[in-house]
């Protein structure tokens, strides 16, 4: 068993890793008040005006990482996406279609978020949306191929 999902285990130890390091980072976001009003939506969704750095949410530390320094956000997204292509991986064995339908949907979801970041402002966010696009045509080009080979296969004499 441990042979089996070691890779699986070591990019969620990576993930994690590279989340914490991308909410460390991002916790610099509590000592620049002057960037709250542009850094920090989700913490908008909840409080109305944040005046005290209680108020912010640790999803806009991510945010804030995002924008100012890209490295370990990045690295979290690639690991992330690994982590899920493990995943994928290892549903593929049984139920390989449902799978592939599932990786064209986590694909779509990542070009959909990339959009999103279009109008990005910043270098990091701009780098982010564009690993986000690759991310997202990576999964769908994937997926959609192995069913495509994985119908063709079936039609041959």
């Amino acid at each position: 068993m441990s042979r089996k999902y070691f890779g699986v285990i070591l990019t969620g130890f990576t993930f994690t890793v590279f989340l914490v390091f991308s909410l460390y980072e991002g916790s610099n976001l509590i000592d620049d008040p002057f960037e709250w009003p542009r850094s920090t939506p989700f913490t908008h969704l909840l409080v109305s005006n944040p005046v005290f750095p209680q108020d912010i949410v640790w999803l806009d530390f991510f945010v804030y990482a995002i924008k100012f320094y890209a490295v370990y956000p990045i690295m979290t997204l690639i690991s992330a996406a690994l982590l899920l292509g493990l995943t994928i991986q290892k549903m593929n064995k049984s139920k390989q279609v449902y799978s592939n339908i599932f990786g064209i949907f986590l694909g779509v979801i990542m070009l959909y978020t990339s959009l999103a970041f279009f109008s990005a402002q910043s270098l990091g966010s701009a780098v982010f949306r564009y690993t986000l696009l690759f991310i997202g045509l990576m999964l769908v080009l994937s997926a959609s191929y192995s069913i495509f080979r994985h119908k063709t296969s079936k039609v041959q004499p």
